[in-house]
């Protein structure tokens, strides 16, 4: 009998190292572009408490979903003790001032300034009603939608023009601008065909070639059919 007690004391002992072996102790993060990655990490410390087996790994997955600059978050096992976490956020695109500051992605949602500190455009002269902005619902402004949608094309098409915005303005004329980084340069679009106008102005950029630059005008008018108007600073 007593032989009997010390085999299973010492089966007991080996299969507890032996679970030891899948005790959480190294957690990789993957897919965090845009925004601040410690908020996520900070989740995390509590799966090092678990096995890797663990089903806790579901409500740990649930729990970083709830942020709203997340889509979607995948969680892989790499046996025997790694954990790899890859997060699929939202593009942030634009900010706007409501009640606080917004981020709005892509697709118009608006998301929490605080965990991003991109230079980002900001939309000024926009409505400010809280109620406008949902937090991590679309924007119901379909003014803000539409130009969100517009820098979205600049920034995919024309990231040089995009990467260049300061702020893009909502003006009592209820026609679009953009001011540049400079701080100096206005660029007037008007209130139709915007997208075509951000073509005339890379466009226009292409023929200064290296002579000039957009940001050594005062201004540039794209108002006009088949013309720019410029003025030099």
């Amino acid at each position: 009998f007593l032989v009997l007690v010390i085999g299973i004391c010492i089966l007991s002992f080996n299969w507890s190292n032996f679970k030891k072996i899948y005790d959480i102790n190294e957690i990789n993060f993957y897919g965090t572009t845009f925004f601040d990655q410690s908020i996520i990490e900070e989740k995390s410390n509590v799966l090092k408490s678990y096995n890797i087996f663990d089903r806790e790994l579901e409500n740990y997955k649930n729990e970083i979903l709830q942020f709203d600059h997340i889509t979607d978050c995948k969680i892989s096992r790499n046996f025997p003790s790694t954990i790899d976490v890859t997060i699929y956020e939202r593009e942030p695109i634009a900010l706007i001032s409501s009640d606080e500051l917004i981020i709005l992605d892509s697709e118009g949602v608006c998301l929490p300034a605080e965990y991003c500190d991109l230079s980002l455009p900001i939309l000024s002269n926009f409505k400010s009603n809280p109620e406008l902005y949902p937090k991590g619902s679309k924007t119901v402004s379909t003014n803000v939608l539409s130009s969100v949608s517009l820098m979205k094309f600049t920034k995919d098409n024309f990231s040089t023009i995009y990467d260049n915005i300061s702020e893009f303005v909502f003006n009592e004329d209820s026609e679009y601008e953009i001011i540049l980084k400079n701080g100096k340069t206005r660029i007037f679009l008007g209130s139709q065909n915007l997208q075509k106008k951000i073509k005339y102005l890379e466009s226009f950029q292409e023929t200064l070639k290296e002579e000039k630059n957009i940001t050594d005008f005062r201004y540039i008018d794209l108002r006009f059919n088949n013309q720019i108007i410029v003025k030099e600073v």
